[in-house]
This record gives C-alpha cells, structure tokens and sequence, in this order.
C-alpha cells in the first residue's frame, strides 16, 4: 500500500478500538482530543501563563509535569532531574532513571538558543508520553525530546511550566519530536489541524478556561462570519500582512507576523517596539503602566491581515486592554504594564503577534500534511463567542 493508504488504515483501526471503548468527545470524539488549558499568575517573564498536563515516562509514580502549548517552537523539552541551575530546580523535573520505557538518543550536550529570550543546553531522550483530554482519553505516543539540563535568567525562573510542547509548523525542523505530527502519521487524529481559545479575567486564573485540540474544532467557541484565514510563509507561523494602523496612521507596511502562543506580548526588535509604543502613547503623552489603561485615551491597535471568505482583506481592532498585561506575580505586581518588548533577532518589519492578542480570538492552526512530515499551510482567525 501507499503511504497514505496505510495512514488511513491505521485511522481506521485507531476508530474502531477507540468506538469498542466506548469513547465519546465533541467533535469526532476517537481522533480529536480536547486538551483542557489551564492558568498560572500572568509575570512579566514574557511567557503564556497558559498550560496543560501530561505525564512522561512509565514509573511506578506518574511524572506528570505542566507543558506550554507553544506554536513559537519546534523545540519540545522538560526539565530535567540532573539540572542544577537555580532556575530548574525551581520546577518540577523528569527522572529518567524512574522510567522503565526511556531511551537515550545523544547524551552529548546541545545548545537552544531561545532567540534573545534565553538559552539552555540539553540532551536528546525518547520515551511514551500520555495525554489526557477533557473526555478521559488518555492518549500515548512515543517521541524523542529534549531534557533541559541547564537554563538560568528570571525570565526562565518565572516559567509556570516545566517544559514546552512544540506546536510549530514543522515536523522535520528539530531533532525533538512534534507530537501532533507523531500523533497524525499514527492514525490517531481526524483533520489536520489544532484550535486554541481560552476565556479569561483579571485574577481569575482559579476559575479560568481554555482548550488546545489537537484534530478538530470546537464550533461553540467563535462566529464563522468573522474567519480570517492567514497564509503561512518561511518561519514558525509567520503570516505577511498587510498593515498595522494606530489612530488612522499606518505604523507597519507589510509587517511579518509570527503568531505564538508561547508569548504574552507583542514582540520585536528595538526599532519597531520603539515605533509601536510612540504610536499608542501618542508619542510620550500616555504612560507605560497607567493605573488603569481604561483611565486614559489610548488608541485602537488594527491589523489589517489575511482574506475573509469574500476575499478582502480582514481587520482585527484591538482595544487598549488588549496590548496591556496586568502582572499578577513576580516583578511588578500588581501594576498594569503596556505588553510590548524588544526581542533581538527577529528582524527588520517583524513582530510577536502573542497571546495576549490571541486570547480575544479563536485561533485554528493547519497543517499541510502531503509530505512525510506536517507543515504549517494555513491559521484561521475568528471572533471568540
């Protein structure tokens, strides 16, 4: 058989072993899993407080660990037990020597350069992790990843998590796994794409909610009137738009936006930072961590980006809230700080599009799956209901 009959046999096979155990989901409840997201104290590390759970290993005691579902990475890691830096031992770490099923891969060290953000050095392991959905699935799939054996900075210490899940746009970009690509060449997902959205308030993380769904939708989340469907170029999700206009003046032509969840701000090179705070504090005018940003006449921050179905440009108008982050713990607690921040080596015209903005949307993100491996094809953007 060709590769992609075998892969939709084994979909097959996935259905009725998943229908005989009597499963049930939302959508097409045997391949689509429905992560629940839960949410930490918003820092002011720069970092998605969103996460969700999954255990790593086969021990006689579950290593369960906090993963960000990070779309800004190929790179999927955990701390590890050996780790020693003061910031590692601050989280929660994998044992490999509890788990009767881990393989080392390269125990020889490996640089990650976090882009400016940060770096660690690691070692290549392969072990089965389970994930388990808001519907009691508990799905396991086998991956090489990455074991953080050192990493320092307050940015890193601040981390919610204790590890990231790559959910970038491309299966064959590290020599760590993409789950969601070892889980659709399995047979173990119904459509080729995963959808975000959360809900939340001011100091409400207890309560909070948000899903990552790995092969499907949740249609009671957004309005299909409003989708935005973004093209993908060369990068980790990066789409090409077509402008950012702050009170009637174009800011950016052309701006290459990289979509990530990992991040809680609008990021970018001194330049276009220094450029995009001047525009929403009128030049100076406006504070950067006002009492309230509710108290002041800040402007609109509009995207013009991407199609609609009727093939025009789409818009999304963005209030002032939208590009402030209140930190709830950690460095400046308790204030409102405008969410903008220099990250080198992004490059000229290029920005973070973060979750900050994100979390007012419904966000599907979709692969191309024709070759061996997926790659990011298509985003769709929609208005959260």
């Amino acid at each position: 058989m060709k590769k992609n009959e075998i892969i939709l046999s084994q979909r097959e096979a996935y259905r009725t072993k998943m229908r005989k155990g009597g499963v049930r989901s939302t959508v097409e409840a045997e391949n689509t899993l429905v992560f629940e997201l839960r949410r930490g104290a918003i820092t002011n590390n720069g970092a998605t407080p969103w996460w969700v759970s999954a255990t790593v290993g086969t021990s006689t005691v579950p290593q369960t660990f906090k993963f960000m579902m990070d779309t800004g990475t190929t790179n999927t890691w955990v701390t590890a037990k050996s780790c020693s830096t003061s910031e590692c031992t601050q989280h929660d770490s994998f044992d490999e020597t509890a788990s009767s099923t881990f393989v080392w891969q390269d125990q020889s060290l490996t640089p990650i350069d976090f882009s400016g953000w940060g770096n660690m050095d690691v070692n290549l392991g392969n072990d089965v992790w389970v994930l388990s959905d808001k519907n009691a699935i508990d799905q396991d799939v086998t991956v090489d990843f990455w074991l953080s054996q050192s990493y320092s900075g307050a940015r890193f210490g601040e981390l919610i998590q204790d590890g990231f899940i790559a959910c970038g746009p491309y299966g064959d970009n590290s020599r760590s796994n993409l789950i969601f690509d070892a889980l659709w060449y399995s047979g173990a997902l119904a459509s080729p794409w995963m959808s975000y959205w959360v809900d939340y308030t001011i100091d409400g993380a207890a309560v909070d909610s948000g899903e990552m769904i790995f092969g499907g939708s949740n249609a009671d989340k957004y309005d299909p009137d409003t989708v935005i469907s973004l093209d993908i170029v060369p990068g980790i999700w990066t789409h090409m738009g077509d402008s950012i206009v702050v009170d009637g003046a174009e800011i950016f032509t052309s701006p290459a936006l990289l979509i990530d969840t990992g991040a809680s701000e609008i990021k970018g090179e001194q330049a276009e930072i220094d450029k995009l705070i001047a525009a929403v504090t009128l030049d100076g005018q406006l504070p950067l961590s006002p009492d309230n940003p509710d108290h002041y006449a800040y402007p609109d921050l509009v995207f013009n980006l991407g199609k609609t179905s009727d093939g025009s440009t789409g818009q999304l108008v963005f209030p002032p809230r939208a590009y402030f982050n209140y930190i709830e713990a950690g460095t400046d607690q308790g204030k409102w700080q405008i969410a903008m921040t220099v990250l080198e080596d992004l490059g000229e015209n290029s920005l973070i599009f973060g979750r900050n903005l994100l979390d007012r949307l419904y966000s599907e993100w979709e692969y191309d799956t024709s070759g061996t491996s997926v790659a990011g094809k298509t985003i769709r953007l929609a208005q959260r209901v």
